[in-house]
């Protein structure tokens, strides 16, 4: 396995891979729908949204024989925008060593108060890595309601006037 930057030229197989990973979620976690609805489509808008939010963070994905198996992305703000490991490819601590890999690019740069808003997938990789709940969220996407939690690290808390979703 081999673990590397992300480029904007990966972009359209990383919204892929997210996409699977989200249609492989069980409907107790979010009804299909809400999966839908989270999952998006890969268009112009999205290309561009997608390449502004890459270029703003660290990245770091993972790939053996070519294929991409996870990747994930810290904005340089402090907050984990993306983390998705192939379904495939779960269970092997990709996830965990892709936070890790980012935590050390932003302590590097001074950075050490990250947050995130995890999905319930996500909520226990980022437990194991050391985050706490700070509190319940609720996001909605084409009129779907998706819960996810606010979770910190490293001394990082909630400004008051914080947004409400991620």
């Amino acid at each position: 396995m081999e673990f590397h930057p992300l480029t904007p030229d990966m972009l359209p197989l990383c919204h892929a891979l997210c996409a699977d990973c989200i249609a492989a979620l069980p409907d107790e976690a979010y009804p299909l729908a809400a999966r839908l609805a989270w999952a998006g489509i890969w268009d112009d808008e999205t290309a561009t949204a997608w390449a502004a939010r890459l270029s703003a963070s660290w990245s770091v994905a993972v790939s053996a024989a070519g294929e991409l198996l996870g990747f994930a992305w810290l904005t340089h703000a402090g907050e984990f925008d993306m983390l998705y490991v192939a379904p495939a490819a779960q269970r092997r601590g990709l996830a965990l060593q892709m936070i890790r890999q980012l935590e050390d690019m932003a302590a590097q740069a001074g950075l050490v108060a990250l947050h995130t808003w995890a999905s319930h997938a996500a909520r226990p990789v980022f437990e194991q890595a050391g985050y706490a709940v700070l509190r319940a969220n609720t996001v909605t996407r084409d009129g779907e309601t998706l819960e996810n939690w606010l979770m910190a690290k490293g001394g990082w808390q909630e400004p008051a006037d914080a947004r409400r979703e991620s």
